[in-house]
């Protein structure tokens, strides 16, 4: 039985990250054939597959976050906070499983490594029961569930979902300075990225109430009251922001490309900077959710890879989204 110490925690999570995919290796992979990105993960032990084939690569991913969730699960000295970050794949299944039940579609593309596996989800949305959920979270959907009985409104479900996981993460984490500001700067970057693509789509500032999220250190009153204001004005919607410095800078890159996508990767940066900044604190929580953070990124490209090979596309593509590695 694993110790719930940090001392211990940090000494097992230093042994497991010896195992993770570099960006040498992703180069090497990225390179080579198919069969050569197989091997390469057999030899690395990569979802302790060793028979796999070319169409195993997602087994492959979900035995790996499977046993990264576990490994977490019983090493975590704060499970209440490390939870939450494996949580968030429980969120996008959610979403995808409560959509696919409305709409009468199948079988759904699978994100793995979250606290709850896929039977225990999928039942839990057949019978529109949550109780398996934090209980702020759970109340959120039951509230969904009666809005969604009066009118089929498929938008609503990813929406309801983030600020359900956005509550309750700001709640669990009150008591707790540093996870807290990572998910205020979370709320605060969600929701300028949310008022931009309203702004972009000319949806009208009535639009922001049913849209936004959770407070985070911007008050929701900033984003109607800046709604008229040019680009260049909305540093002053931001300046109450725990990360404001960093949502300026990503507006400023956004002004230059005309693309939204400049605050996505900047929030995702920034989002990952908050741990990494601290990954060899041994007695401290942080090399924990660093390894969480680190082997959901290392899945990320292992099934870029895997897909533009299986799906003989140009190579380019890969060097083009490879997201960047936790570190």
């Amino acid at each position: 039985m694993a110790q719930k110490s940090y001392a211990y925690a940090s000494a097992r999570i230093s042994a497991l990250s010896r195992r993770l995919l570099d960006e040498a290796a992703l180069k090497r992979m990225a390179e080579g054939s198919m069969g050569d990105a197989l091997r390469m993960l057999i030899d690395n032990r990569y979802g302790n597959l060793p028979d796999a084939g070319e169409g195993d690569g997602e087994k492959m991913i979900e035995r790996e976050l499977t046993a990264m969730r576990e490994e977490v699960r019983e090493l975590s000295p704060e499970p209440e906070i490390t939870d939450l970050f494996l949580l968030e794949s429980d969120v996008m299944n959610l979403k995808a499983l409560i959509k696919a039940r409305l709409l009468n579609q199948g079988d759904i593309a699978w994100q793995p490594g979250g606290l709850f596996d896929r039977e225990a989800l999928q039942k839990a949305v057949l019978e529109q029961d949550y109780a398996l959920l934090p209980a702020d979270m759970a109340q959120e959907l039951n509230d969904l569930e009666k809005r969604l009985a009066v009118s089929v409104e498929p938008q609503l479900i990813s929406i309801a979902l983030d600020r359900a996981y956005l509550k309750h993460a700001l709640n669990a984490t009150a008591k707790n300075k540093p996870f807290h500001h990572y998910f205020l700067a979370k709320a605060d970057f969600d929701n300028v990225l949310t008022f931009l693509r309203v702004r972009a789509m000319g949806g009208g500032k009535g639009m922001l109430k049913d849209v936004l999220l959770v407070e985070g250190g911007i008050p929701l009153q900033a984003f109607s009251e800046g709604y008229e204001f040019s680009v260049e004005g909305y540093g002053k919607i931001v300046e109450k922001s725990v990360c404001r410095r960093e949502i300026a800078a990503a507006l400023d890159k956004m002004y230059g490309t005309g693309s939204i996508g400049e605050v996505e990767k900047a929030r995702d940066n920034y989002l990952m900077s908050l741990i990494s900044a601290h990954k060899y604190e041994a007695l401290t929580l942080f090399p924990v959710v660093g390894y969480i953070i680190a082997k959901e990124r290392e899945a990320q490209n292992v099934r870029l890879i895997l897909t533009v090979k299986r799906n003989n596309l140009n190579s380019s593509v890969i060097s083009e989204r490879l997201v960047k590695l936790y570190g």
